[in-house]
């Protein structure tokens, strides 16, 4: 295993995962984000790619394996905040026609920035993890390099 290229993978993973909670965190807020740059399935984001494709060398380690858990009970938070954004948009005919985005009711937004802690802290716990995965890979590093 090239263990260099793993750490920067994590790296990389770490960066995609706070991209992602920026741009729903951003959405909860207002401010325009298309719901295609917030991926709902675990799968589609950029963390989810790595973690089912490449990511699967280190399906040893036991960090890898619980990020799985954490990482899908995000995105069941995510899409409880997408429905109540993106669900059932309150629009005329003539809107739609025309492109005009769902304006979202306050309520709406309040259920939904209610739901944030929550992800915040979901995410909170696969970034410990990236971390915990991080140290582990470099230990693994040096043993290979004493070898």
């Amino acid at each position: 295993m090239d263990w260099q290229r793993a750490i920067q993978e994590i790296r990389n993973a770490k960066k995609a995962h706070k991209a992602w909670v920026a741009r729903a965190e951003a959405l909860v807020e207002g401010l325009p984000v298309s719901k295609e740059q917030i991926p709902v399935l675990p799968t589609e984001c950029e963390f989810g790619k790595w973690y089912y494709g490449e990511g699967q060398e280190l399906q040893g380690i036991e960090a890898f394996q619980k990020l799985e858990a954490v990482h899908d009970e995000l995105h069941r938070i995510y899409m409880e905040i997408f429905k109540l954004i993106f669900g059932e948009p309150d629009l005329s005919l003539l809107d739609r026609l025309l492109g005009r985005e769902p304006e979202i009711k306050e309520e709406q937004r309040k259920k939904a920035e209610a739901l944030l802690p929550r992800l915040r802290a979901r995410s909170g716990a696969i970034m410990g993890l990236l971390s915990q995965l991080e140290v582990e890979v470099k230990l693994r590093a040096m043993r290979a390099q004493k070898r």
